[in-house]
């Protein structure tokens, strides 16, 4: 139906942080557009626990060939 692009971002510029009580907010510039991720708490620490996990597990995780 629609093409879809990809955005591209990097951490250049990210700014975290909280915005109320068990929440937190994340901000990303991705190819010029700002893009704001809200999590609640729960959110987050599974976010924070995957991301530990593939860190721990990275460099024996086989890559995964792109779906055309």
């Amino acid at each position: 139906m629609f093409k879809r692009k990809d955005l591209s971002a990097t951490l250049d510029g990210l700014e975290i942080g909280a915005t109320a009580p068990g929440r937190l907010q994340f901000v990303v510039v991705a190819d010029g557009r700002r893009v704001a991720v809200r999590l609640q708490a729960d959110e987050a620490r599974w976010l924070a626990s995957a991301l530990l996990h593939w860190a721990d597990s990275s460099e024996t995780i086989s890559p995964v060939r792109p779906v055309s």
